[in-house]
């Protein structure tokens, strides 16, 4: 009986190590591609030697960006020219537009299954849904009040958007194309990310040294996370915290545009865990996808020097600057390449 037995374990692991195996690769890009939003192109940068390997013009004042599941389309919001712009890839090669009207900072994302893509558009009020393959318009959530980041929680049924005129942050599910709630606010939200269980929401706003904690299910502001700014940085200004990221259940990073700092905080204890001084004017804080072993690493956008910066998280919460790429002017968004190599 043995020998029937052992060369069924044998293939089981032998397969089990395989299904591993291309699972972690899959999940680790070797690329990504950003925004330059100041002068009409998108860098691609290669994350093992945060190298820019290619740099494309795509028209002016770009903003959202996304890339479909299997690598082989980007969709950049190339909002002089009122619309969606598809290339191919890896040549960048125009493959078709979407026309959407006038748009101001319109946040692009990919729904979970790859079928669809969502764009926040400001100025008519509806998150616009998106065929990729098509490369149309197949329909439109109201009810958001001038839309600015869309971007799915963790759980990835519901997407999140903040909302510019009407101040708040309405969730909306994609599948049903139906607003689901709408939260107002009392402060302008910028940037989102959540706790693992979507029950907390985390933003910043202008004006403000801090950052907020929300239920999401009540729509109540439960805590402002504030630390005392640089000495010679503590003036009052428009602009102070502008990214977060979640990088752990409990470590939230917060990029601190005005006074140029990334600050990592425990939202549990409330307690400030590092600064890091090293980033010139962060917008924008990515987690670059991957296995959940430590450090966690992430992608933060210089506007201030135009740079992709790679930082590294330890579960302690302390940052590690690990290098940049120069890229073009005002770095935002970003999108990663799937790696198609195995």
């Amino acid at each position: 009986m043995t020998r029937y037995i052992l060369p069924i374990i044998a293939a089981a692991l032998c397969v089990g190590q395989l299904v591993s195996s291309t699972v972690t690769k899959a999940a680790e890009p070797a690329k990504v591609l950003v925004v330059n939003t100041q002068d009409a192109s998108v860098s691609l940068v290669n994350l093992k030697t945060m190298k820019e390997e290619k740099r494309y013009p795509v028209g002016s004042r770009p903003y959202g960006i996304a890339v479909t599941q299997e690598g082989s389309t980007v969709a950049v919001g190339v909002e002089d020219e009122e619309g969606v712009k598809f290339f191919s890839l890896p040549d960048f090669k125009l493959k078709g537009k979407v026309p959407i009207g006038k748009m101001f900072n319109d946040h692009l994302v990919l729904t979970p299954d790859g079928k669809r893509m969502l764009l926040a558009n400001f100025y008519s009020d509806d998150v616009v849904i998106i065929d990729p393959v098509a490369m149309k318009e197949v329909g439109r959530i109201e009810g958001c009040s001038a839309p600015h980041v869309v971007k799915y929680g963790p759980l990835k049924k519901n997407a999140y958007v903040t909302c510019k005129k009407i101040t708040g942050i309405a969730i909306i599910d994609p599948a049903d194309g139906q607003l689901v709630k709408f939260h107002q606010l009392n402060v302008n939200p910028r940037s989102l990310t959540f706790a693992p269980d979507e029950s907390k929401v985390y933003f910043g706003s202008f004006w403000v040294n801090g950052f907020f904690q929300m239920e999401t299910e009540t729509g109540k502001v439960t805590q402002l996370f504030s630390f005392d700014p640089p000495a010679d940085n503590a003036g009052d200004q428009e602009v102070t915290y502008h990214g977060v990221e979640a990088v752990m259940p409990n470590v939230v990073l917060a990029a601190n545009e005005g006074r140029s700092y990334v600050d990592a905080v425990d939202v549990k204890t409330g307690k400030l865990l590092d600064r890091l001084t090293s980033v010139n004017k962060p917008c924008c804080v990515e987690r670059i996808p991957g296995a959940d072993a430590q450090p966690v690493r992430v992608l933060v956008s210089n506007i201030g020097d135009g740079t992709l910066q790679l930082v590294e998280v330890e579960a302690d919460g302390k940052m590690k600057d690990v290098g940049r790429a120069t890229v073009g002017k005002a770095p935002k968004r970003v999108a990663f390449v799937p790696d198609t190599t195995h």
